[in-house]
């Protein structure tokens, strides 16, 4: 694996990584499935997405490995199949348990080559950078967010990097804090942002106004998925937004949210989806937060968001 991180990183160093389509995303039964999944048709998508992975299609090797992987990503339907059916229907043959489509369409593509790399022990935030390089932001915050968890450094490195998601400033800002010199662009950085962002509060440990916080949330592109959420709630929007920032484990949990693979999923058809728009309550209760206390918290806060997520919970015990 770490000679796998080592690959990616020279591919990003030679200037190579560009944005490009993955093989079989324009094949028109692929478009057919991939559309059934955003509407959460499970029940049809699935089954047809597993068929092209079979027949070899990249693109619905790598939707799956991705569904596999995350959760928030399988919908009731799949999550009451039997464990046998869900394995055929989201892994390539091979073994007791399956194998992921990931590693299998890894041979020949470097976005899932890409993902294997992000769960190396080893991988670096070069690995982000590639993947900013392709326009998967969302992956270029969750390759960071590893970096962080496993190593915890070598963010300084590259923040002066264009490619670095501006989401993931507080990383570099940790790094900085031991130098007088980064001690003060961090101050200067600070100093440039909404005062209701939540990096500030994550690097200073100081409470941030509520309402600050709230704006942060109306306008921020990365709350955007809470916004698209909060749809359900036109005339709580603002409670509900605060109350689905806490439900997804506040900023760690919201810079995971979005499309599963922008170069597959387009953001703003991610967004305006059925799935889409049901995501960040799936994070809620793939992670067990839906608990009593909780739904008392979000109960006080949002009746609308709490009334919607006991919904959705319901669908999994059907």
């Amino acid at each position: 694996m770490r000679l796998l991180v080592v690959a990616v990183c020279a591919f990003l160093a030679a200037g190579i990584a560009r944005a490009e389509p993955v093989a079989g995303q324009d094949d028109p039964r692929f478009r057919a499935a991939l559309s059934l999944w955003l509407a959460d048709d499970e029940a049809q998508a699935l089954p047809a997405l597993a068929a092209l992975a079979v027949e070899g299609n990249r693109a619905a090797q790598i939707l799956l490995g991705l569904v596999d992987r995350t959760v928030p990503l399988q919908g009731p339907w799949l999550a009451t199949r039997a464990r046998e059916e869900r394995i055929a229907l989201t892994r390539a043959p091979g073994g007791l348990s399956g194998r992921s489509w990931l590693a299998e369409a890894a041979a020949v593509d470097p976005l899932a080559r890409l993902w294997l790399a992000r769960d190396a022990v080893t991988t670096t935030p070069e690995v982000a950078l590639a993947f900013a390089a392709r326009g998967e932001e969302r992956a270029a915050r969750l390759a960071l967010q590893a970096v962080a968890a496993r190593q915890g450094e070598g963010f300084a490195a590259v923040a002066d990097d264009p490619r670095y998601p501006p989401a993931m400033r507080y990383l570099v800002w940790k790094e900085w804090a031991a130098t007088p010199e980064g001690r003060v662009r961090t101050a200067a950085e600070i100093a440039a942002r909404p005062p209701g962002d939540p990096q500030t509060l994550l690097h200073t440990g100081r409470s941030t106004p509520p309402d600050a916080v709230d704006t942060w949330l109306s306008a921020a592109s990365l709350a955007a998925p809470l916004r698209a959420a909060c749809a359900i709630c036109p005339d709580e929007v603002a409670r509900c937004l605060g109350a689905a920032y806490r439900l997804v484990g506040d900023y760690p949990g919201l810079v995971a949210l979005g499309t599963p693979s922008e170069t597959l999923v387009a953001s703003e058809v991610w967004l305006a989806s059925a799935r889409g728009r049901i995501a960040p309550l799936r994070v809620a209760t793939a992670r067990g937060r839906f608990g009593y206390e909780t739904a008392v918290m979000i109960g006080a806060e949002s009746p609308c968001l709490a009334d919607a997520l006991a919904a959705e919970v319901a669908r999994f015990r059907e």
